[in-house]
């Protein structure tokens, strides 16, 4: 496993999810109630998530194919990005709508929703190929144990059963990393 690429796979994310906070900027500037957000949010947040999350399988399919490389794996094989949905963009906008007690705590919700949800897309790009990849043992959580649940989950285990569900919260910066 290489050990730069998290790094490198966290700071996407992390790029990916500034570029939508600052889409989502104009939006924060004409609202001044999370009641009036709702509808606003509904209409922005799918094509917003969808956008970066497309974005972001297609880092992790060069990034699972440059590892793959470089672990110089002997059967042909190429990365394909995950199928992007909005991962329930607009129950995250009603949730948070609901949840905010002001503009700032709305925001704060947004954000976190949205980075995981792009977050989800590139991890779930490469825990799928890590599955089919045929020179590929499965994945493995990899995470700087930033929190106590995070940490639970670091624990080493290659993952190799198709579908399985990554564990995750708002802002984490936990990612996958195949196994050859």
């Amino acid at each position: 496993m290489a050990t730069a690429a998290p790094t490198l796979l966290r700071r996407s994310v992390a790029a990916l999810a500034t570029y939508a906070e600052r889409d989502l900027s104009a939006l924060w500037r004409e609202i001044d109630t999370p009641e009036r957000a709702r509808t606003a949010l509904m209409d922005t947040l799918p094509a917003l998530v969808t956008t970066y999350s497309e974005a972001a399988t297609m880092i992790a399919a060069d990034w699972y194919d440059d590892t793959r490389e470089k672990a110089e794996a002997r059967r042909r094989f190429t990365a394909t990005p995950v199928a992007v949905t909005d991962r329930g963009a607009q129950a995250l906008a009603g949730w948070a709508v609901t949840t905010a007690v002001d503009v700032p705590s709305l925001q704060t919700l947004v954000s976190g929703g949205v980075q995981r949800r792009i977050a989800d897309h590139l991890r779930m790009t490469i825990t799928e190929n890590s599955i089919v990849d045929p020179s590929a043992q499965g994945w493995v959580r990899v995470g700087n144990g930033e929190c106590d649940w995070c940490s639970q989950y670091l624990t080493g285990d290659v993952y190799h059963v198709e579908g399985y569900d990554f564990p995750a919260h708002d802002h984490c910066n936990c990612t996958a990393v195949p196994a050859f």
